[in-house]
């Protein structure tokens, strides 16, 4: 950890990518900040970048370096490919969202129906 002129906290990618994985894995968010002393809405951000765009978008404080190194030339596709995977991601994390609420949906039916089912048997005295 750094510290910029103003004071702020600036933190290595690497060190992001461990608190993130540490939550992804099943640890709570607000135990994780609470530990590594950091907000708790900066370690809600961090995660939610790397399940968006992936651990890739997490970088220092600041804009991001523009790494042209000598000799690489960029592929005319190269931002489509990186939208097409952008968006893969997208959809498996809706397919999953949609099995999800699926099987909730389901569960509230069969329950529904054990309720609508339970009840005694009717009395034959008037």
């Amino acid at each position: 950890m750094k510290k910029t002129r103003d004071g702020r906290r600036r933190f290595s990618r690497e060190y992001k990518i461990a608190a993130v994985r540490r939550v992804m894995d099943g640890e709570q968010v607000g135990a994780v900040a609470r530990e590594l002393d950091i907000k708790f809405r900066v370690l809600w951000a961090w995660k939610k970048r790397v399940i968006e765009r992936g651990e890739e978008h997490l970088h220092e404080l600041g804009r991001p370096k523009q790494s042209r190194q000598p000799g690489r030339v960029e592929t005319p596709d190269g931002g489509q490919q990186r939208r097409m995977a952008e968006l893969e991601r997208l959809v498996g994390r809706q397919q999953m969202e949609i099995r999800f609420l699926a099987k909730a949906l389901r569960q509230v039916e069969e329950r529904r129906q054990q309720k609508k089912n339970a009840g005694g048997v009717a009395s034959s005295k008037r």
